[in-house]
């Protein structure tokens, strides 16, 4: 069972409201790099070039790619599937 939190002070509040603030524009950061990197692997850079641009190793850039790509699906052949 949780402990019931405790009531925080006027500086205490102020705190959290900063961290707050921060923790929005950092997820947006975050987003925006996110995009870049696969905007530039969509256009043909290298993940090496793009890893040097960000100051990051290839395998960090192949990581970002394969976890927020989407998802290319090849098309099923004429006739392959099941039925008469």
């Amino acid at each position: 069972m949780s402990r019931r939190a405790r009531e925080l002070t006027v500086d205490q509040t102020a705190l959290v409201g900063v961290v707050r603030k921060v923790a929005r524009q950092r997820s947006k950061i975050n987003t925006d790099y996110v995009m870049a990197i696969l905007r530039a692997r969509e256009e043909g850079a290298t993940f090496g070039a793009i890893a040097e641009a960000a100051g990051t190793s290839s395998q960090a850039v192949q990581e970002i790619v394969r976890r927020h790509a989407p998802v290319k699906r090849s098309e099923p052949k004429a006739g392959v599937a099941g039925g008469a």
